[in-house]
């Protein structure tokens, strides 16, 4: 299989990086969120220059620029760069609505979304329903023409400044407990919406996320995605997406490009430290892993410009997620006691991030439904094992 990108998806990728280079700023780097009036800006301008739309049907308000590769080669930039990233909005949300979605849901929210007019919240997790999500118990009720919501939902970081719900909710009790689920739009200024912020220690600071409590929420019919009751295969597909698009491996290769650096310039006791066969040898091993862990990001995209990547999003997300954890691990063995050091300290290596690193390499794991549900997907898919 060629990897390799053709001339004009290469000259598309120098552009972005052009465009980087003059638009990034202190105050728009530094989160992968849309959530502040600066990176909103920012993706404003990634929305006027048509990129948010390539590669999806003028229809819907695509761009006359046909490249299924586009999306991806900006959101793998944008994660370099650690800007705000179009992986959710884009490569989640727009590209589900667009297999799933009705005519009017696709009318309406994909050129919103090509627009950057409004920012999403994955609304799926519960108190008893994180990685066993078709667990969940938050409930919609038919009503007329609307649907009816009450329920909780924990651990919602993007609640506070979406606009909309992209929602896991029970439609059918008495169904087995993946077939009774459905898939809604909600908008966040419903009445009967509450949302309480929670803090996590996540990074040097506390990370926000929020619990969202839906009391009698009505929700018009017509928010539904796809079919009533078959709402876990569209969420599985949504998850195939994240686990790339969202959970990328991209920013992992800079992240060691940057520890080698650091390694070949580091005297510590009086010894280089690139001259340690200890390191040498570790240095060498991780080099491996993630050049497999690009191919496996690659082979991921390839796929994706042309199906939905299931296999290939879970080996991506598996693979990333425990590499992430070795990753920061060697750093911290390097480094010893000074990589422990948190942000605004002189003497931490890379400003601290090395501290911030290891404490979101847990979340990592468990994102986009984990690791172990990855590896599930992978033995059963592919692999062809049987059912525990």
């Amino acid at each position: 299989m060629n990897f390799g990108l053709n001339k004009e998806e290469e000259a598309f990728r120098s552009e972005v990086r052009e465009f980087l280079a003059e638009e990034l700023t202190d105050d728009v780097a530094g989160s992968i969120f849309i959530d502040t009036p600066e990176r909103v800006a920012f993706i404003d301008k990634l929305a006027e220059r048509g990129w948010l739309s390539m590669g999806f049907p003028e229809e819907y308000g695509g761009s006359e620029r046909p490249m299924p590769m586009a999306q991806y080669i900006l959101n793998q930039e944008l994660e370099m760069a650690h800007a705000p990233i179009v992986g959710k909005n884009v490569g989640v949300i727009a590209n589900t609505i667009l297999h799933n979605g009705s005519e009017e849901l696709k009318k309406e929210f994909l050129p919103k979304i090509f627009r950057n007019e409004g920012q999403w919240a994955i609304t799926y997790t519960e108190p008893e329903a994180g990685t066993d999500l078709a667990s969940l118990q938050c409930k919609a009720v038919l009503d007329g023409d609307e649907f009816v919501i009450n329920g909780q939902k924990r651990f919602i970081t993007s609640a506070h400044f979406s606009e909309y719900f992209w929602t896991a909710v029970r439609t059918d009790p008495d169904s087995p407990k993946h077939k009774g689920i459905s898939l809604l739009i909600i908008d966040k200024d419903s009445p009967g919406i509450t949302i309480t912020p929670m803090y996590c220690v996540g990074s040097a600071g506390a990370e926000r996320t929020n619990e969202v409590f839906f009391d009698d929420v009505r929700v018009p019919k017509g928010r539904l995605v796809g079919e009533m009751n078959r709402g876990w295969y569209y969420i599985m597909e949504a998850l195939d997406y994240e686990r790339f698009t969202i959970i990328s491996f991209t920013p992992m290769i800079k992240r060691f490009e940057r520890l080698v650096e650091w390694v070949k310039e580091t005297t510590i006791n009086g010894r280089r430290l690139k001259d340690d066969p200890v390191v040498r040898r570790r240095i060498a091993k991780m080099a491996v892993l993630i050049e497999i862990g690009r191919m496996l990001e690659l082979r991921c995209i390839c796929t994706a410009a042309v199906a939905v990547p299931n296999i290939e999003s879970a080996m991506n997300k598996a693979w990333g997620g425990i590499i992430g954890s070795e990753l920061s691990d060697m750093a911290l063995d390097f480094m010893g006691a000074y990589g422990y050091l948190w942000k605004g300290s002189e003497h931490a290596p890379f400003g601290g991030d090395t501290v911030d690193q290891y404490l979101m390499s847990g979340h990592s794991r468990v994102a986009a439904a984990g690791v172990d549900i990855a590896k599930g997907i992978v033995a059963r898919r592919l692999l062809k094992l049987p059912h525990q």
